[in-house]
């Protein structure tokens, strides 16, 4: 029987700001309805985790009240990012170990017939931290056998070409990207599936499929963010096969609201407009 995941992202839950929490209440009841063996949260869960620890535990308990067996990845908003990238929430070890305490271990491997999910933290690949997810990740590629191999992680692989060398908010930094690409050399995963970029899009690049699930909560709208997909909420259902084959839909849900997270600066502060 094919095993079927539910792929929620970008939801942005907190007690203290509920706008996001009727979009959530709707994909929640849609996924619920779909009953899918497992569920995978790639990030964001949380409002503002990387500092509220109350944040980390409501949405914890939002998405464990779907009903279905899940796990979870921490985004920059449950975490922090790479310092690097110059954010007030640089990730770091008292904010990895606030994660550790609500959700667990932030980074995984899932087997499952014919297939190895690992589930990777793309928001610490640089941080002192990062050498047991590193040592993990060695291990679980050695130890895959015959299963394919399907990475789940929050921030995508790259936007455009896998050799892309601009250092971007947006996707895995450059160094740790080649650096991934290097441990599993000839043996690539059969997709990445990310959120963060509050797009939906299914693309290629340089043979490697990458799918990026729409967000839960809001879009980013033009005016602050260049689209390279489609600018929707919703969710991703992917069906593996044990023979390794896989299935993968983008599921829309009625009378979610289309916020703008640029026209609510109450949430995260004004946007910098485009130039």
């Amino acid at each position: 029987m094919p095993v079927r995941i539910a792929q929620l992202s970008d939801a942005h839950l907190s007690p203290r700001f509920p706008r996001f929490e009727g979009n959530f209440d709707l994909v929640a009841e849609a996924v619920r309805a779909a009953r899918p063996d497992l569920l995978i949260a790639t990030g964001d869960l949380s409002l503002d985790g990387a500092d509220e620890e109350a944040d980390l535990i409501h949405a914890a308990a939002r998405h464990a009240g779907i009903g279905a067996e899940w796990r979870a990845l921490p985004g920059n908003h449950d975490i922090g990012d790479e310092p690097v990238l110059g954010g007030r929430q640089p990730v770091n070890a008292e904010r990895i170990a606030r994660w550790r305490r609500v959700f667990g271990d932030h980074g995984w491997v899932h087997d499952l017939p014919g297939w190895r999910l690992i589930g990777l933290d793309t928001q610490s690949l640089t941080a002192p931290e990062a050498e047991a997810q590193w040592a993990m990740l060695e291990e679980a590629v050695a130890g895959a056998g015959a299963r394919r191999i399907a990475l789940f992680q929050h921030k995508p692989m790259t936007e455009q070409r896998l050799d892309d060398a601009a250092v971007n908010y947006w996707p895995v930094l450059p160094a740790p990207r080649a650096r991934l690409l290097a441990l599993f050399s000839e043996r690539r995963p059969a997709f990445v599936a990310s959120g963060h970029i509050h797009q939906h899009r299914v693309h290629r690049t340089d043979g490697l499929l990458q799918l990026w699930a729409p967000a839960i909560g809001f879009i980013v709208g033009d005016a602050w963010q260049k689209p390279l997909g489609s600018k929707l909420l919703g969710w991703m259902e992917h069906v593996l096969h044990e023979d390794g084959r896989a299935e993968h839909h983008l599921r829309l849900v009625d009378g979610l609201a289309l916020h703008d997270i640029g026209q609510i600066p109450e949430a995260y502060g004004p946007l910098r407009p485009l130039a």
